[in-house]
C-alpha cells in the first residue's frame, strides 16, 4: 500500500448537523451550490463539476448577457463595415456628423460612446482618409469643428445600409411588443446604473 494513501474521513454531514445547518445554508456560506454540498457529503464530488457551477453562476448575471449581445453585435457590424474601410467607431462618428454637422471632438465622443482620447484618434484617421475635415470654431479658436467631406457623405450612406441590415436582423428576432419591452428594460438598466454612479 502506498504510504501516502492515507484514508480521508468525510465528516461534513456530521459537522453540518452539529450546527443545525441545512445544505442550503452551508452552500451559501461556502459560496457553492446546494448540489455541490450534497455531492461532497455523499462522497461523489467531482471537481470538474466546477465548470458547471461557473456556467450556472454566470447564467444568472444580466451584465454578462448584455455584454455578450453587445460583443456579438459589434462583431457583426465590424464585419459588415470592413469592405468600406471604416471601423464601427469611425462609422458612428460619420453618421453623427451626417445628421448633425459641425461638431467638436467632445460632442462626437459622446455621440459615439467613446472616450475623448479614442475620438481624437478616430477623427485623425478619418481626416487621413479625406472623409472628414476640421476647422477652428468661431466661438473658441482652440476648438476644432469636424464636418463630413462630400466623399465622407457618400461613404457613410453606403456603410449605413450595411449596418442597418444588422439592426434589422436583430429586430426581426422579436415581435413589436417584445422590441418595445426590451428597449424599455435596457433603458431601465442604463438609468439605474447611471443613477448609482451619479449618487456616488
Amino acid at each position: 500500500m502506498d504510504c501516502l494513501a492515507v484514508p480521508v474521513r468525510n465528516d461534513l454531514k456530521v459537522l453540518r448537523a452539529q450546527r443545525s445547518w441545512t445544505q442550503a445554508r452551508l452552500a451559501e456560506e461556502l459560496g457553492v451550490s446546494r448540489q455541490t454540498v450534497n455531492a461532497l457529503e455523499a462522497g461523489r464530488y467531482d471537481p470538474s463539476l466546477g465548470g458547471r457551477e461557473f456556467a450556472e453562476d454566470t447564467g444568472v448575471r444580466l451584465g454578462l448577457h448584455i455584454k455578450a449581445a453587445e460583443q456579438a453585435m459589434m462583431a457583426a457590424k465590424t464585419e459588415a463595415l470592413r469592405s468600406f474601410g471604416v471601423t464601427v467607431a469611425q462609422y458612428a462618428t460619420m453618421l453623427s456628423l451626417y445628421y448633425v454637422p459641425e461638431q467638436s471632438s467632445a460632442q462626437l465622443a459622446r455621440a459615439a460612446a467613446v472616450t475623448p482620447q479614442t475620438m481624437a484618434t478616430v477623427i485623425a484617421k478619418l481626416e487621413q482618409k479625406r472623409l472628414v475635415t476640421r476647422h477652428p470654431s468661431s466661438d473658441h479658436a482652440k476648438v476644432l469643428i469636424a464636418s463630413l467631406t462630400p466623399e465622407g457623405e457618400v461613404l457613410v450612406l453606403r456603410a449605413d445600409e450595411a449596418a442597418r441590415r444588422i439592426e434589422q436582423c436583430m429586430a426581426e428576432a422579436f415581435s413589436a411588443k417584445e422590441r418595445e419591452q426590451l428597449t424599455e428594460m435596457l433603458e431601465r438598466v442604463t438609468a439605474l446604473l447611471r443613477g448609482s454612479l451619479n449618487a456616488e
